[in-house]
């Protein structure tokens, strides 16, 4: 065996297993990785369900009742849970007169998601997320909102309905 072979034999014999156990690379940016190193997984439905859902929230805070209508099915219900007082107050409107009502003139309605999750099965989804609520610059409440969307014949996301709590935000 000549020199150069014996001398680094033993490197090249030892890199593979050197190279397996330091296992995956940590992707970049350039990847889609998110800032943190952990892997960024685009889901285009659930980017579809929040872009409705935004789309919603815009549309409040224009007081466009147009556009409102525009994200909801025509079977939109919204129910509200107050837990703001001793007992909880259950109010329930469709999704009609929410879109006539928040379209009225006046100052901007402002919701806000913290770090909504959605889960769907076919053309049914959910969203859960945790919100505050503004009145032009004026925080009103918080709460927690559970949203239901059901994807059309056309394959348009249309909210079906909307629970959500108030509470005291914290």
């Amino acid at each position: 065996m000549n020199t150069l072979t014996s001398r680094w034999l033993p490197l090249m014999v030892a890199l593979p297993f050197v190279i397996a156990s330091c296992g995956p690379g940590v992707p970049s940016k350039e990847d889609g990785a998110a800032g943190d190193g952990a892997e960024q997984v685009v889901d285009e439905t659930a980017d579809e369900v929040l872009t409705v859902v935004n789309s919603l929230f815009q549309a409040m805070q224009a007081r466009d009742s147009t556009r409102i209508r525009m994200t909801l099915h025509p079977d939109a219900v919204f129910t509200s849970v107050n837990l703001t007082g001793d007992e909880a107050t259950i109010g329930r409107v469709e999704g009609d007169a929410f879109a006539s009502s928040v379209g009225q003139p006046g100052p901007a309605y402002v919701e806000r998601m913290m770090d909504p999750s959605v889960e769907y099965d076919g053309d049914f989804a959910h969203v859960w997320t945790y919100y505050d609520f503004h009145i032009a610059d004026s925080l009103s409440h918080c709460g927690h909102d559970a949203i239901q969307l059901v994807r059309n014949n056309n394959g348009a996301w249309r909210i079906l309905g909307i629970t959500y709590t108030r509470t005291a935000c914290k």
